[in-house]
């Protein structure tokens, strides 16, 4: 027996995902657009009460549960698991109504465009009520789920065509900056940009980077315009070196491979490094010069702003600007590139796929990271190799039949970029890889392939770039400093030069 009453049921996490895939939004606006929606569907089937409204997801941000809490006939069910709970709980919801002492609602509002609710559509039917699907789009439905909408009593709803959802905004140039190192301070504080989202975005708010309101809205349409995600096989590692399992897994980190992205933490590195020396900070026209040499002044202020922003950087009332980031003087990608080189120093030399992360970890914590020689030891050696993983530089790979190792991801641009550099100066050195060399000769071969090549500056714009780019390879036994009356350097012919010359 059915009553004349209508309940909404809403697979919140099923159908933020949908829209999330085609841009557009799906904050707390969008509570209001289906109650709106279900109301005007009850005047199409003869103005049944609306009586109930179940939203039923893992994690809501707080500006939809607010907007859920502060609607009176809408609840809220939290469940422990992404998916396969939440289809549970809104079946046990329905067939709560279903089986309702006085009756069962004649008409049901599902929204969600996952078919594994067709079992549960047609269980509506048999119960003689009228159902109407809600989904993101018709254009991803399954044949399936096409067939359960063609049935007499059920009306299909698409909410792309019967509302007007605004597309996940998009940062013009003066905000991106703001935005990619809001996500680099995110993997920087223990933050990975895939899976659940709650703490990234709980640790954004704090830091005043995302705007009251929808932040997740926000947050999410900052990862869809400056993340990328990776598909790949990799090691799920477990408490030991052994009992490891592979996995193809989605790897979600800050796009590199957009200039962009690239540029901005190009600019932030620059900068960071000549701002951390409180005996000589510097003023915005001494930080002009270099990689904004050729800037009219506005990308240097978008960039110093962004520092600010993030809480990396301070102008001081005599306009000298001075890092509030510890370890300013290594930059952000020094620490990488040292990272980079242990790993395959160690694998080429070993024609192995990867190091293992005790080895590595032994590697890093001998001597300093980076140019902070205070920044060193276990706890230093620690961080760097988990920051590079959320960075997305390394990766876990199955080694043997339940080991892993860390390789470098060859493909991201801050290890081709390093490749490129250590091939680019066994070319430079030709036969004198192997031989000391007067380093001023180096540093002069190094600046001149810069200053000459219409491709990448790879080794920098002053000898201060040129030298830590010597600094990394000296630290990671790829480079030597000979004994002599003046400074030498000594380029090592090892297998991974030899491989990639």
């Amino acid at each position: 027996m059915t009553i004349n009453e209508a309940v909404l049921l809403v697979d919140w996490l099923n159908l933020s995902i949908h829209l999330k895939n085609q841009r557009l939004s799906f904050g707390s606006d969008l509570v209001g657009d289906l109650i709106k929606i279900a109301r005007d569907e009850c005047a199409r089937h003869g103005s049944p009460d609306l009586v109930r409204a179940h939203f039923v997801g893992e994690q809501f941000a707080p500006s939809v549960e607010g907007a859920i809490t502060s609607t009176f006939i809408a609840r809220i069910h939290k469940t422990r698991t992404a998916k396969e709970q939440a289809d549970l709980v809104l079946a046990v919801l329905a067939m709560d109504h279903i089986h309702a002492p006085g009756g069962g609602p004649g008409l049901f509002l599902l929204a969600t465009g996952d078919q594994d609710f067709i079992p549960l559509v047609d269980r509506m039917i048999e119960a003689r009520a009228e159902v109407v699907l809600v989904v993101a789009s018709t254009r991803t439905l399954s044949p399936e789920y096409r067939r359960i909408a063609a049935q007499q009593n059920v009306r299909l709803l698409s909410l792309t065509d019967v509302l007007d959802i605004e597309p996940l905004p998009e940062s013009d140039a003066e905000a991106a900056a703001t935005r990619v190192l809001s996500l680099y301070r995110v993997c920087m504080a223990g933050g990975v940009l895939g899976g659940d989202q709650t703490r990234n975005i709980r640790m954004l708010a704090d830091w005043g980077l995302l705007q009251p309101g929808d932040e997740e809205v926000e947050h999410t349409a900052c990862l869809q315009q400056f993340a990328r995600v990776d598909t790949r096989k990799v090691a799920v590692p477990a408490k030991r070196d052994t009992g490891n399992r592979p996995a193809v897994l989605r790897r979600t980190y800050l796009n590199f491979a957009s200039a962009t992205v690239l540029d901005i933490v190009e600019d932030a590195d620059w900068v960071l490094r000549r701002t951390g020396n409180a005996a000589r900070l510097p003023t915005i026209g001494d930080l002009g010069v270099g990689r904004f040499a050729a800037d009219d002044g506005r990308r240097l202020a978008r960039v110093i702003g962004a520092m600010k922003d993030v809480g990396w950087l301070m102008e001081r009332s005599d306009g000298r600007f001075e890092s509030r980031l510890e370890w300013s003087a290594d930059g952000l990608l020094e620490p990488l590139w040292r990272v980079i080189c242990e790993i395959n120093r160690r694998a080429f030399a070993s024609y192995t796929e990867g190091v293992s992360r005790d080895r590595l970890f032994q590697d890093l914590r001998s001597t300093p990271i980076a140019a902070d020689i205070d920044r060193k030891g276990g706890k230093a050696a620690h961080e760097v190799i988990d920051h590079a993983r959320r960075i997305g530089v390394i990766d876990a790979i199955p080694a043997g039949s339940d080991g892993y190792a860390l390789t470098v991801i060859e493909t991201h641009p801050v290890a081709h970029s390093v490749a490129s550099a250590l091939r680019t100066l066994g070319n430079l050195l030709a036969d004198q890889v192997g031989v000391a060399v007067p380093e001023h000769e180096v540093l002069a071969l190094m600046r001149e392939r810069d200053e000459h090549a219409d491709a990448q500056v790879l080794f920098g714009y002053d000898n201060r770039d040129r030298q830590r780019f010597l600094r990394v390879l000296r630290r990671s036994s790829l480079l030597d400093r000979p004994q002599g009356s003046e400074p030498m350097v000594r380029l090592k012919r090892t297998p991974w030069l030899e491989r990639i010359s």
